[in-house]
């Protein structure tokens, strides 16, 4: 979906995705000790002398606010580089959207919005399948283990009336608001197609486009390009220059 979103020139991206934050977090612990005089809770050090065993990414929840902040300076400081970005979030905050979309906003940013939707189900299967695979390999002395995802975030996530996502409510809220927004995207799975090919790609649902910066967002012609363009900005200027918009999609992906 990323290949596709950046139309195969990924190569001059920065991702930023505090996931990835984790697992370096969990890594680095592990290999100083700290993970085992620090991190591991009592509660979890008795079960595991009852003969349970836990695996570092077991446990990831316990470095997300490190993680999380880890992503925000990175993405401050490559803004503030204006470094081509894509920012791999759950978007389930409208104050961290906001915030998020007002630091690319005021940088020159031209922006896309993918938004990548699965229902709770998917997303909750998805969750189990890569923390069962994620331990198992762990057995074989492969990795960190398996990403648990507390069943409290999913119910969080999937709060909107009707059971919606907010992260499809807070990427539309945000790509419908900022002018900095180019093109915005809804791709879409559904139970069915998941049982037949979890493999297969999301389908895109939605395809809406700006012409020019702050103009009105509407369907999408046929051949427009895939990937965003730097345009010209009168009166944005940064280190004393004049500073063309970057190119910088934000991407929302879920139940990975």
């Amino acid at each position: 979906m990323r290949e596709n979103a950046l139309g195969g020139s990924g190569k001059g991206y920065l991702v930023i995705d505090a996931d990835e934050f984790k697992s370096r977090l969990l890594r680095e612990a592990v290999a100083d000790g700290s993970y085992d005089s620090w991190i591991v809770p009592s509660a979890v050090r008795e079960r595991e002398a009852a003969g349970e065993k836990f695996h570092p990414m077991e446990l990831s929840s316990l470095v997300h606010a490190e993680s999380a902040d880890l992503a925000d300076e990175l993405r401050v400081r490559a803004v503030a580089e204006g470094r081509n970005v894509v920012i791999d979030t759950v978007l389930s905050s409208d104050t961290k959207a906001r915030q998020i979309m007002g630091e690319l906003e005021r940088a020159g940013y031209d922006v896309q919005v993918v938004d990548v939707e699965v229902p709770r189900e998917v997303s909750e299967e998805r969750i189990q399948k890569r923390w069962r695979e994620g331990n198992e390999a762990a057995q074989r002395d492969e990795g960190l283990g398996g990403r648990w995802v507390p069943s409290e975030f999913g119910a969080w996530v999937y709060g909107e009336p009707g059971g919606g996502s907010r992260p499809e409510a807070n990427a539309r809220m945000v790509a419908e608001e900022s002018p900095a927004v180019s093109r915005y995207r809804v791709y879409r799975k559904t139970v069915e197609q998941e049982r037949e090919d979890p493999r297969a790609p999301a389908t895109l649902e939605t395809d809406m486009s700006r012409a020019t910066r702050g103009g009105p967002l509407v369907p999408t012609r046929s051949g427009q390009a895939e990937v965003p363009q730097a345009r010209p900005l009168p009166g944005i200027t940064r280190a004393g220059r004049t500073a063309p918009g970057r190119a910088g999609p934000a991407r929302v992906d879920r139940g990975r």
